[in-house]
């Protein structure tokens, strides 16, 4: 059976109370005995002393009848609520407050002492008392003793009057405590229920569902929290069904060129004649699929491995003009030029020149692609303090306003480039971005429609 908080609670609450009371009524209940024995002990001496001084010696100088002094002493004892006896000093009990006590006998044993805890004196009472015996001195000598007695039964009776208070008044911390936890329990139990149906809204695909919880805690940060994760988790699904699209598209329309140039091929729709100018259609269609595999497989590599760097100090400049050659062919048949600006001075860059080529490399086939027939593609170097900046500009088409923002997205594709080029995959500039954060470096691009675009990302000055 599930064990609920606020029962996981209840048992917590239940030991510590419990850990409590035993606490009050045997540590408590020792210490409070203690306390009072030593009070009684203190206001019995007292007493004592009060009474030897102030009645017996001036009842005895004053000449009082021995029935004067015992409605004396009997005041007394009402007033102190203790038993009092006035003893000769061989022990002989001569005057108590007990009329059935006189010519009883006190052990000596008592009388040499001031204290005598829990003292059971034979033959005079069944329970223990506390005594306190202060002697009386006629001259230097002893003529006899004060004794003031006490029931310890009266004594624990107030210690456990004292305990009897502190466990009510624990009993009404009980009270409070209960409801005090029972409103916080509550209060998670609510929250946690709140949290849970927000994820199975989530679960289901309610993105849109609100978390309402609207104190300041922890609670409210672990809603935050999942409801970013929700966010993260419509996000993704809405990538997952773009990129199945994109995929599918991109697939889909070379896979059926091709499957329709070769079965014309084979039936004899067309001529042997012309069957070359079809086949270089479906060698064109085979080399897009396989730019789009391999940019996919660069993806998962780059998210599952990261991008791995081999560092090297490489001349930029010498490797930007060899990556320019390679275009040439694609270039003359859109009679575009690439012009190339370098400063004077060799740059030498750290970094993965592989990796690096392969940024270059899609950068200058982007701008080929959007860029108008007759245009002009500019390459330059530049160097700011310890960084190289490397640009790639064309004076093409132009990327819209609102689209900047989405060119580093995987199969992305404004309208424009989708028709303009069939051989993009909407993966390379994707690639690029992640292949200069792996370098620790920045790329930025700027664009104005109908006027052109630019790349520009830095590398890191090699050191001498």
């Amino acid at each position: 059976m599930k064990n609920k908080i606020w029962q996981k609670y209840l048992l917590c609450m239940v030991i510590v109370l419990v850990l409590v009371g035993l606490a009050i009524n045997l540590i408590g209940y020792r210490l409070a005995c203690k306390e009072y024995e030593n009070e009684h002990r203190r206001k019995l001496q007292d007493e004592s002393r009060q009474i030897s001084v102030e009645y017996v010696k001036e009842s005895r100088n004053a000449g009082l009848t021995s029935e004067m002094f015992q409605q004396q002493l009997q005041s007394v004892s009402r007033m102190i609520d203790c038993e009092i006896w006035i003893v000769s000093q061989q022990g002989s009990i001569l005057m108590s407050t007990e009329s059935e006590l006189v010519g009883s006998y006190v052990p000596r044993s008592v009388l040499d002492q001031n204290w005598n805890r829990k003292t059971e004196v034979d033959g005079l009472y069944d329970g223990k008392r506390g005594l306190a015996v202060d002697s009386v001195l006629s001259g230097t000598d002893i003529w006899g003793y004060v004794v003031v007695s006490k029931s310890w039964d009266s004594i624990i009776a107030d210690a456990r009057k004292l305990l009897f208070r502190i466990d009510m008044t624990a009993l009404a911390f009980l009270v409070m405590g209960t409801a005090l936890w029972a409103g916080f329990a509550m209060y998670h139990t609510r929250n946690v229920r709140i949290l849970q149906e927000a994820v199975v809204h989530y679960t289901n695909g309610d993105f849109d569902h609100e978390i309402k919880i609207d104190s300041r805690d922890e609670y409210r940060d672990l809603a935050n929290a999942i409801h970013l994760l929700a966010d993260q988790h419509a996000n993704l699904v809405e990538y997952q069904k773009n990129f199945i699209a994109n995929i599918s598209h991109d697939f889909r329309s070379p896979l059926t060129s091709i499957k329709g140039y070769a079965e014309a091929i084979k039936d004899g729709t067309i001529p042997y004649e012309i069957q070359g100018k079809y086949l270089n259609i479906i060698l064109f269609e085979t080399d897009r699929l396989a730019n789009l595999t391999n940019d996919l497989l660069d993806l998962s590599n780059f998210e599952n491995k990261g991008v791995h760097l081999s560092f090297t100090n490489f001349d930029i400049t010498k490797m930007l003009k060899q990556s320019a050659m390679t275009f040439e062919g694609k270039c003359s048949q859109k009679n575009l030029k690439i012009r190339l600006s370098f400063p004077e001075n060799t740059l030498i860059v750290y970094a993965d020149k592989g990796k690096i080529q392969q940024v270059v490399h899609n950068l200058i086939d982007n701008a080929i692609k959007f860029s108008h027939p007759d245009g002009i593609i500019y390459v330059s170097v530049m160097e700011r303090k310890e960084k190289v900046l490397v640009s790639v500009r064309d004076t093409g088409i132009g990327i819209p306003k609102e689209s900047i923002s989405k060119v580093w997205e995987r199969f992305y594709k404004t309208d424009l480039s989708r028709g303009k080029d069939k051989r993009g995959t909407g993966l390379g500039l994707s690639i690029t971005k992640q292949i200069i954060a792996a370098h620790n470096e920045n790329i930025k691009v700027s664009s104005t429609e109908g006027v052109g675009t630019e790349f520009v990302f830095s590398l890191a000055k090699a050191t001498e």
